[in-house]
Order: C-alpha cells, then structure tokens, then sequence
C-alpha cells in the first residue's frame, strides 16, 4: 500500500473516550440507544469534543448531524443544538431523539396505534422494485398495515408526536427483512439465508417492543434535560451542507462539532433504503439520484473535468495524481470528494464567529492501495478557508458500525482522527 502526501506538523494526542467517560453508557443511555444509524458518533467522543470547543449556553451546529449523537449531547450538557443532514431518515431519527417528549402522552397514543393495528383491514401495497426479495409475504401484508394504520393515526396528531411515530416504524423494518442485522447494508448473507430464510418476523411485535424502550429512553432523556436547567433549543434540518450559508441564515454558530462522510467508506442511501422505501420517504429514483449528490459517494461516472479540475490544495492534487494512475474513475470520486469538502468549509466560514473553534472528526482511507490522508486533507482545506489547525486527537474504533473490513482486504479505518480547528 501507497501513503501519499505529508503527515500532520501537529503530534497527535492519543486519548481513550470511553475510559475519560465511564458513566455514559451505564444506565445513561438517554436516547442514544434509539437506533444503529451506521457510523453515528458515539456519545463519548461529541462530550469529549464539546468540552472543548464550547461552553455552556452557546449554539453548537453540525453540518452532517446523522441521527443526532452531537445534538442530544449539547442539550443535555446546556448547549443550543443545530443540525443539518442530507438523508431524510437521519434528520427523522435526530428529530425523534432531540425533542423531550410526554411519556405519558406516548404510553396512550402507542395503545391506540396497536389497537388500530390489530382492527386495520387495508394494508398499503408496496409496489417497489425487490419487496418480496427482502420480505415474506405476511410481513410485507403487515408491513403494510403499519404504514396505513399510521397515517390514519397520526393525522390527528401534531407534527412533533407523528414523527415519533414515523421514526418508530422505520427503525423496526430492517428487523422484520431477510437482511442480515449485523452490519449497516442490507445484504441477505449466507448465514442470514440459513437463519432468516423463510421465516417471519411480526412487524406489529417489533413496533411495540421498540416504542416501549424509546419511551422509556425518552423518559430518560426528559429527566436529564431538566437537571441541565438549561434554556432547549434545538432545529434539525433537512439540507445540503454545501448550502449552510442559506439554510442558516442571518444565524451565527458558536462552535462545530461533527463527523463528515467517510470517502467510499459508507453508502448511506444503501444502509436506508429499507426504511426510507417502506415509509414512502423516497423512491427507487429519488434514491439513486441523492446517491449520486451525496458527498463521499463513489456512485459517480468517469468525468475528465473532475481529472482536470484544480484542487485547493497540494496534498490533494498529489493524491488524485497517484489514484488516476491506478483507477480513473477513483481519482474523480476522490476530486469530487475534495471540491465538495472545499465548498462546506467555505460554507461554515461564512456562518462561525470569528475565533470560534471546528472540530471535525475524520480517519485515512483506502482506495485502490493507496492510503488516502483525509485528515491531513481535511485541515489543508480549512486552512485554506482560514482556519489553523490546533490540535489532534486519535481514538481506536471499538465498535461503531464502521466496517474495518472492506471488499475482501484489511481496510485502514482502524482509528479515528479528531482535529480541532480554530478560525482566524
């Protein structure tokens, strides 16, 4: 394998998160257990990140929030939250776990949506393509039932409560496929062939055993805020990151804290789809083409503009000018990668105080044998967009959904990098 480009001028800091943070996790789980959103930051690095980029009262944004790790931890350690991401199933789950809820008020709402559920006799037909590849046909009859017995109960409800709801039922859907569970795309394994073949799993079961544990994480998660005594402020937004300047406008952010896409590490749409085409969230169309947009995606063609484009800088053209020798078609997905990097951190000078502090949380990569230094890429193009890189952290990937094993060879993603960078 090929290393391309120079190391960081700054050491890193090696630091293990769980161990500085013992009790997140031990009977706080607050409701960072609502979901396995593939690469979601864990709770202990957004606090490890926040205590030192931000102070208490300040608005903290991130720019790729997934299902909310960052957001959850600012408001119940007294910060604003906001946050933005371009998957609509991410911004349901952030949604869904950023808003302090009435348990009470859920426990009576989930009893009429089960007794709906049992009386409901007019399933929605699914018509996309390779439904029945993924589910029996009972499920999908359920399936079905879910989804149209929802929308009938959730019409009287307001916006905040149906969305709950709505994030419930997706969350049970890649449990009631043929996929394998165990990581974040939906494959139907060999194993999963052995063990799920033919059998069928009771959407009806699975909705009401995951609304009972949200409840009581939202329980959890109400308590704790109201020990913060703090002022809850949170927007979660459906968005491009490389637009924060109109999605946010006349707003000013005290501090970024966020993990941006791994390049060709992680298909998002494709870890979705289930959810996002069972609930109507998207097509089949729809998903492909916001593959394509979404930043990091490798579901792009050979484009010689893409070879021929200036980079922003030196590291990167160096590394574009090793993969083109090996793969073309890589070397594009890596120029798009930078270009669209480039474009979000001009974004979030446009929007963060001056002398406020970036944290971004990123790792190498391994892409046609060469070993990609994305960090070091990274803080080449936020100095370029007058941010100075402070300081950097390592942390081992224990277990995050983050494939470390990819297409039949070791991949690199072993640890993580945290840089925090500081505008000028």
């Amino acid at each position: 394998m090929a290393v391309v480009g120079p190391e960081p001028t700054i050491e890193p800091e090696r630091v293990n998160l769980r161990g500085m943070f013992p009790g997140i996790g031990r009977g706080r789980n607050i409701t960072h257990g609502f979901d396995n959103y593939p690469a979601k930051m864990i709770p202990h690095m957004a606090r490890f990140l926040l205590e030192r980029v931000s102070c208490p009262g300040e608005t903290i944004l991130d720019p790729f929030c997934g299902s909310g790790a960052v957001l959850v931890e600012s408001l119940v350690n007294n910060r604003k939250a906001v946050g933005v991401d371009f998957n609509p199933y991410a911004v349901l789950l952030a949604r869904a776990k950023t808003t302090p809820y009435d348990g009470d008020l859920l426990e009576a709402q989930l009893r009429e949506i089960l007794k709906t559920f049992s009386t409901w006799r007019s399933p929605f037909e699914f018509q996309f393509a390779n439904a029945s590849y993924w589910f029996t046909p009972a499920t999908l009859w359920k399936l079905g039932v879910v989804r149209s017995a929802l929308e009938r109960c959730t019409h009287r409800m307001d916006w905040a409560d149906a969305s709950f709801w709505v994030a419930v039922a997706a969350s049970t859907v890649r449990a009631c496929s043929r996929a394998d569970t165990r990581g974040p795309k939906p494959f139907i394994s060999k194993k999963a062939r052995l063990e799920r073949s033919g059998r069928h799993f009771d959407p009806f079961k699975l909705f009401e055993q995951k609304a009972r544990a949200w409840i009581a994480l939202q329980r959890d998660y109400v308590a704790t805020l109201a020990r913060t005594k703090g002022s809850l402020s949170v927007k979660v937004l459906h968005g491009d990151s490389r637009e924060l300047s109109r999605l946010l406008r006349n707003q000013r952010i005290d501090a970024i804290v966020t993990s941006p896409p791994y390049l060709n590490a992680q298909d998002y749409y494709r870890s979705s789809k289930l959810e996002l085409l069972c609930l109507g969230i998207a097509t089949t169309s729809t998903l492909r083409e916001w593959s394509r947009r979404v930043i990091g995606s490798d579901r792009i063609l050979l484009d010689p503009d893409l070879l021929e484009a200036q980079l922003p800088c030196l590291s990167a053209e160096e590394v574009r000018r090793a993969l083109a020798k090996r793969n073309r078609k890589n070397a594009c997905v890596f120029a798009k990668y930078v270009l669209d990097m480039h474009q979000v951190f001009s974004e979030i000078r446009k929007i963060l105080n001056a002398g406020a502090y970036c944290a971004i949380v990123s790792s190498y990569n391994l892409i046609s044998g060469i070993v990609i230094p994305t960090s070091r890429i990274i803080a080449d193009l936020a100095s370029n967009e007058g941010f100075r890189l402070d300081s950097i952290f390592k942390d081992k990937i224990r277990d995050r959904w983050v494939p470390t094993r990819r297409n039949g060879h070791d991949g690199v993603i072993r640890e993580e990098h945290l840089l925090v960078l500081r505008r000028r």
